[in-house]
């Protein structure tokens, strides 16, 4: 396995080769990166993962100091699974002084997370977008719960025309249902036996919205209702089109469930998607 920490160098040594298939982290890496760099290899015996904790899409710097950083632990297990190559740039290496190049991203960046967390996804846009620029990968491979991130990252290469495939990968849960995420970790005893209640709430609002018992704003009000009850302090419970992340229009079926909710000082995202026939 070899470390890289400079842009220059990973440039160099990948340069020869094709179909490189990368997965950009921010470590603390848990069973769902685990997952996302097992498709990788489905596709390629070239992958690159990333380990950045990209201060640019915190909104606190105590929120960023608290994140969980556990870089032995983490190159550990890349090379026990055999990850040729393991890119680990430095903040000075990613983020430069000057800068003023700024990506303006859809105006859904600013609804939902990030409508409570402002510069969020253009600090997740940017630093993206780097990688991308020096890995040069035909692939890249993001999970769904972050939903809301990896619409707008298809639609950044999308729209910047950038050669590059997108592949999605399900949520990893654990066995109460509760997403894999490096937030977990932060959660104390109590709250950790309450977590997996976010997703609890998700399934019964989409078991609501398929037997069209109540209409969608109805829904709504009663997973925040629920949620809020239980001690949470609820962003948004909201229903909307897994195509466009808009509300859905009159007849649309293909449909996702987005959640953001504090317990305790953790902040969790969830969500799912669902289709409603007719």
């Amino acid at each position: 396995m070899q470390i890289i920490h400079a842009n220059y160098e990973l440039i160099d040594i990948l340069k020869p080769l094709t179909n490189i298939a990368f997965v950009p982290t921010m470590g603390n890496l848990h069973e769902g990166h685990l997952t996302l760099i097992q498709e990788a290899f489905k596709k390629s015996k070239y992958v690159v993962v990333s380990i950045f904790i990209n201060p640019l899409q915190f909104n606190s710097n105590e929120d960023f100091k608290k994140y969980p950083r556990t870089l032995e632990e983490d190159l550990a297990m890349l090379k026990k699974i055999g990850v040729p190559f393991v890119f680990v740039p430095s903040e000075s290496e990613m983020l430069d002084p000057l800068q003023t190049v700024e990506i303006h991203l859809p105006q859904i960046a600013y609804d939902l997370c990030g409508k409570f967390r402002p510069g969020h996804f253009e600090g997740v846009a940017a630093i993206v977008n780097k990688l991308f620029n020096v890995v040069q990968p035909e692939m890249a491979f993001f999970g769904k719960k972050d939903f809301q991130q990896l619409f707008l990252i298809r639609e950044l290469v999308r729209q910047l025309d950038s050669p590059i495939k997108i592949m999605s990968v399900d949520t990893v849960r654990h066995e109460d249902g509760l997403a894999r995420s490096s937030r977990n970790s932060l959660l104390n005893v109590e709250d950790r036996k309450k977590a997996p209640q976010l997703f609890q709430t998700l399934s019964s609002m989409k078991e609501k919205a398929i037997k069209k018992s109540l209409s969608f704003s109805e829904i709504e009000a009663f997973g925040t209702q629920s949620l809020n009850a239980a001690g949470w302090i609820v962003d948004y419970l909201t229903i909307r089109s897994s195509q466009s992340l808009e509300s859905p229009v009159r007849d649309e079926n293909q449909l996702v469930i987005l959640g953001a909710a504090t317990l305790g000082s953790v902040r969790l995202i969830d969500n799912i998607e669902f289709c409603i026939h007719d």
